[in-house]
């Protein structure tokens, strides 16, 4: 018979292949070790990262350890204790049992393992370098195993080419640490980079003193504990954890850990679920901290679905969508603030088809989920980070902007018109546009990229409006709904969103400001205590210079609580502990992977965007004059600082055709 082209591929190829599905990044190693050495027992388990992980991880766990031939096992393909046969895939409740971690891991690294069966009189260390096993060699060891991980992907440089930085693939890490620490609270974890302590646990077995470790106390005394709901009655199944209170949002789901029969996992399903509940408390783009710790049946959930094991599917899936959001919608009633949010939803009973609650919250069913797209990076349709729409934006701080009295006739909400009015002297909400800031320090730092899109904005098909390219002698009519500005010019009508056009006014300002200078800081009366991860701790202790050059005071105590002593200069109604909390987290989780000039940019936007006049403030006749004439000398005026509209237009043209006189 002819030879053919199709061939068996060599072992170590083999390897490097499903190395590249079980070992993705330095956090993928710190799981796949995690997991082992929970399966073996361990209760006290050391991780020691240097490099994020590229040149170290180091694994040491107090478990049942191995003997000598299964140290060399370990190290084989496919080859596992976990598992004998396919009925016991039925049967799991190990958090491994695939056999091919260790394997793929030194296929790609040089490895060194030491462990000690509780049974044996000595240890043995194995060392292996490229998937080869170089030594083998008794050694002294107390009972348990370390494994040691260097140079990682030092034989696949197109693998490490791909890497993030080392701030991102150590903030990575940290995440699977934590979730891990809040899964298994009985264990005692100590996390170093460097032998530097990043986060601990007692081992206590209680869930809170886990929390309390990963976030800190801040976070922790703001929680609520999950309510289990009637319908686990006699199914085998059980839920805990806690969730935050509606007043304790956070501006993107890094803080929510789903863990299902101990293993961290990302769920679609429970996500959609997760996003329906919450809902009818959180305004949208916001999301709680949250740990839902869902224990089933082994045979109720199938985790042979992807080689890292984060992702499940469930013999119930409806069943299981029901469980969460009652569980949430159950936790959260009674806690909303007295902000005009909608009562929750009736929980539905698994099969019904729930009705819709005026958040659009709905309850758990098929087909309210299908199509729903939602992922836990963007939630309800926003990206980390943005902004809500204004017409959603909560009403501005009372005090914060004295309304004038209305004239005669005319309701709070409603036009003013004063076109025909000369404009009365007096101060203003708005400076002159380019007026200078006071700067805190000086000296170049770095450039500023433009970063920025400064071309005109576009406008949905569908709308009525024309795109704007300028404004021939505007003048403006009045104020509508307390949030646009009315005018008109020599080419027809003009609306003006107030907020937008504040913004982009605030924003060339800031950028000629600080384009070459520190942000300048305002102190605060009373320093915030923050609620940080440990990865972002750990930047805040590394960074500090920068956060700095950024506007940022950050002071840490001796217990280790972080407080800031001073922030960007925001305005008084934005400079509170959410909004501030809310800007350094998108400071900190933007220094992973991104450039100083990059992060300055968006900080700049922020900035712009909280000290900007919301809609729902009324203006005085001069705020509103001067408000388009100080946009109109920005470089931009027809797009916020995030690329929504500022002005949209209806021309004399539009107008005539509508009343039919063309």
């Amino acid at each position: 018979m002819e030879a053919g082209i199709i061939r068996v591929l060599p072992p170590e190829v083999v390897n490097k292949i499903a190395a590249g599905e079980v070992v993705e990044r330095p956090a993928s190693v710190v799981k796949e070790l995690i997991e082992n050495a929970l399966d073996a027992n361990a209760r006290t388990i050391d991780i020691e990262i240097k490099e994020g992980g590229q040149k170290l991880i180091e694994i040491t766990d107090d478990g049942i350890g191995m003997t000598q031939a299964d140290a060399v096992m370990a190290f084989t393909p496919h080859a596992t204790s976990k598992i004998g046969s396919e009925e016991d895939l039925d049967r799991l409740t190990t958090l491994g049992f695939r056999g091919e971690a260790l394997a793929t891991i030194a296929a790609v690294s040089r490895v060194s393992l030491i462990t000690r069966h509780e049974t044996a009189p000595a240890g043995t260390r194995v060392q292996v370098e490229g998937g080869r096993i170089l030594q083998v060699e008794p050694a002294p060891f107390p009972r348990g195993t370390r494994l040691q991980v260097k140079n990682l992907f030092y034989n696949v440089p197109a693998r490490r080419k791909f890497l993030k930085s080392v701030q991102s693939e150590m903030a990575q890490i940290s995440d699977i640490v934590c979730h891990y620490m809040m899964a298994y609270p009985e264990v005692a974890f100590r996390f170093t980079k460097n032998n530097i302590p990043l986060a601990h646990t007692t081992g206590s077995g209680q869930l809170l003193d886990a929390v309390l470790a990963v976030y800190g106390p801040e976070v922790a005394r703001g929680l609520v504990p999950l309510q289990e709901p009637g319908m686990l009655a006699g199914t085998g199944a059980s839920v805990r954890g806690f969730i935050s209170k509606p007043n304790d949002a956070r501006p993107s789901p890094r803080y929510m850990t789903t863990l299902i029969n101990r293993r961290y996992v990302r769920s679609k399903l429970i996500s959609q679920a997760i996003s329906k509940a919450i809902a009818a408390f959180f305004p949208r783009g916001r999301y709680p901290v949250l740990i839902f710790d869902l224990r089933l049946p082994p045979d109720a959930v199938d985790v042979n679905v992807h080689p890292q094991k984060t992702e499940v599917r469930f013999r119930d899936e409806r069943w299981v969508f029901a469980l969460v959001w009652e569980t949430i919608q159950s936790s959260l009633s009674g806690l909303r603030l007295a902000t005009g949010a909608p009562a929750p939803a009736a929980a539905p009973t698994p099969g019904a088809e729930p009705a819709v609650t005026a958040a659009g919250a709905a309850g758990p069913s098929g087909r309210a989920m299908a199509g729903q797209g939602w992922s836990p990076a963007t939630g309800a349709g926003l990206e980390p980070g943005e902004d809500p729409p204004e017409d959603e934006a909560p009403a501005p701080i009372d005090g914060a902007f004295p309304p004038p009295p209305p004239p005669p006739g005319a309701a709070g909400g409603r036009s003013r018109d004063f076109a025909s009015r000369p404009a009365p002297a007096g101060p203003t909400l708005f400076p002159e546009f380019g007026a200078p800031i006071t700067m805190a320090g000086g000296g170049k730092l770095y450039d500023l990229k433009d970063a920025e899109h400064h071309g005109p904005a576009s406008v949905p098909s569908a709308s009525p409006f024309e795109r704007v390219v300028t404004l021939t002698a505007p003048r403006l009519l009045a104020q509508m709904m307390n949030a646009y500005l009315l005018g008109e010019d020599q080419d027809g009508m003009f609306v003006i969103d107030q907020h937008a056009a504040h913004e982009r006014i605030l924003f060339d300002t800031y950028v000629r400001a600080y384009r070459e200078a520190p942000v300048t800081s305002q102190p605060l009366l009373f320093p915030i205590p923050l609620k940080l991860l440990p990865s972002e701790r750990l930047t805040l202790k590394e960074r500090g210079a920068e956060l700095a050059a950024l506007g940022f005071g950050i002071q840490q105590e001796e217990d280790g609580q972080f407080y800031a002593t001073a922030v960007p200069i925001l305005g008084d109604r934005a400079a509170h502990d959410g909004v501030i909390q809310e800007i350094l987290g998108q400071v900190l989780g933007g220094m992973e992977n991104r450039s100083l000039a990059e992060i300055k940019i968006d900080l700049l936007k922020t900035m712009a965007c909280k000290a900007a006049v919301k809609a729902g403030d009324p203006l005085k006749e001069p705020e509103m004059r001067s408000l388009l004439d100080q946009l109109l000398k920005t470089d931009n005026p027809f797009t916020c600082p995030h690329g929504r509209p500022v002005v949209l237009r209806l021309s004399r043209r539009q107008i005539e055709h509508g009343f039919l006189r063309c």
